[in-house]
C-alpha cells in the first residue's frame, strides 16, 4: 500500500461478512476498523443492507473497497508460454484461456500475472484467472449498493497467500508452505515457494459440511448443531469428533490428491502446513490433519503484524476470532 492510503477488504463469506479497514499512515500497516456480522438467514437481497450495517457498526471510515470471489465460476490455472511482448502475449492468452474455460470466454472476465521469467528454457510461468462476469458484477453491485467504491476484485486464495505473506516476510526459499483456509462452504488452498504462489484451488468442503454431519448424528437443527460444534457437550467430545473426521475425509483426499500434483511439478512436497479460516478453530480439526499428513498444522492469526491503534477496535474480534480475516487483511492490503 502507499504511503497514507487506506483500503477496507471485504471478505462476503457463505457464512459472515468479515471487513478490515487498513491505513499505512505510520512505519506499518495500522488496522483501524473491524468487523464481522452472520449472514445465516439472511437472504441474498438483503447481503448489501447487512454490509452497510456492519461498516457503520465498525466505524469504518474509508470507502475504497477490496473484495474477492471464490467457488466454480473461478478459474485458475498456471501456464507455461514462450517468451513473447506484452501485446503478443495479451493475444496469447486470450487463446489459452478457451482451453481451460468451461464456459464462453464472452461471459467471463480474463486476467493474468507474469510470475516467473525461466531464460534458460525462453519461457514465461504465467497465472491465468477467469471469472463469470455476471458473479464478478453482482459481487461489484453489491459492495457499490452498501457505500463502497471496488478498486480491486481478488481471488480468495490469492487474497489469504498475501496476509500470509504479510505475516510471514521471511519465509525461508527452499521450503514449500501450503496455506489452507477453511471457511463455511469452501477451503481455499494455496501453495507458496519463494513468496510466489506456485498452486492455488478451491475444494467445496469447508465447515458446513462438518455442522451437517452433527446436525445428523445427533438430530438437532443446524443452529443447535453449530452450538454443538463449537462446545461439544460433555461426554459427547469423541461422537463430535467422529462427526469432524466424516465431513472431513473428502477435504482431506482432495488435499493429497493436489499435494501430489505440486509434489510432480515442483519436484518436492510440502514442508509445512498452516490454517486459517473461522472453521479453523473447530476442535479436533488440528488433529484430523496432523493424522492425516503427519505433522501437525500451524494456526495463525492473520492481524499479529498489523498496528492496532483505534480505540473502537473490538479486542475479541482481533484476538480469539482472528483465524477469521485472513481473507479480509489480505484483501485490504492490495
Amino acid at each position: 500500500m502507499k504511503k497514507g492510503a487506506a483500503r477496507v477488504g471485504i471478505d462476503i463469506g457463505s457464512s459472515s461478512i468479515k471487513l478490515v479497514q487498513v491505513s499505512s499512515s505510520g512505519e506499518k500497516p495500522e488496522l483501524s476498523a473491524i468487523g464481522l456480522k452472520s449472514v445465516a438467514g439472511v437472504s441474498s437481497a438483503a447481503f448489501s443492507d447487512t454490509l452497510k450495517l456492519l461498516a457503520d457498526e465498525s466505524r469504518v471510515s474509508c470507502k475504497d473497497a477490496c473484495i474477492s470471489i471464490s467457488g466454480p465460476s473461478v478459474i485458475v490455472r498456471f501456464i507455461s508460454l514462450p517468451k513473447m511482448d506484452e501485446a503478443a502475449l495479451k493475444g496469447a492468452i486470450r487463446y489459452e484461456a478457451e482451453k481451460f474455460i468451461p464456459y464462453n470466454i464472452s461471459e467471463c472476465v480474463v486476467d493474468f500475472q507474469t510470475l516467473r521469467k525461466d531464460d534458460k528454457e525462453n519461457k514465461l510461468n504465467i497465472l491465468l484467472v477467469a471469472a463469470k462476469k455476471d458473479v464478478v458484477q453482482g459481487r461489484i453491485k453489491l459492495a457499490e449498493k452498501a457505500g463502497f467504491s471496488v478498486s480491486v476484485v481478488d481471488v480468495d486464495s490469492f487474497a489469504v497467500a498475501n496476509a500470509f505473506l504479510g505475516n510471514h516476510p521471511k519465509t525461508e526459499p527452499d521450503k514449500s508452505y501450503a496455506i489452507l483456509n477453511v471457511g463455511g462452504s469452501f477451503t481455499n488452498l494455496s501453495i507458496l515457494k519463494e513468496g510466489s504462489i506456485f498452486f492455488a484451488r478451491d475444494i467445496a468442503v469447508g465447515g458446513n459440511n462438518f455442522t451437517a454431519a452433527i446436525a445428523k448424528r445427533f438430530a438437532v437443527d443446524q443452529k443447535a448443531a453449530e452450538e454443538i460444534k463449537l462446545h461439544p457437550p460433555e461426554g459427547k467430545g469423541d461422537e463430535v469428533a467422529d462427526c469432524a473426521k466424516i465431513a472431513f475425509s473428502d477435504l482431506l483426499d482432495e488435499i493429497k490428491l493436489s499435494f501430489g500434483y505440486y509434489e510432480n511439478q515442483a519436484g518436492k512436497g510440502i514442508d509445512e502446513i498452516y490454517l486459517s479460516g473461522g472453521s479453523a478453530a473447530m476442535p479436533g480439526i488440528e488433529q484430523i490433519f496432523e493424522e492425516a499428513f503427519g505433522s501437525k498444522p500451524v494456526s495463525w492469526n492473520a492481524l499479529e503484524f498489523l498496528g492496532k491503534s483505534a480505540p473502537t477496535i473490538d479486542p475479541k474480534l482481533a484476538g480469539a476470532m482472528n483465524g477469521s480475516f485472513a481473507v479480509a487483511v489480505g484483501l485490504a492490503l492490495r
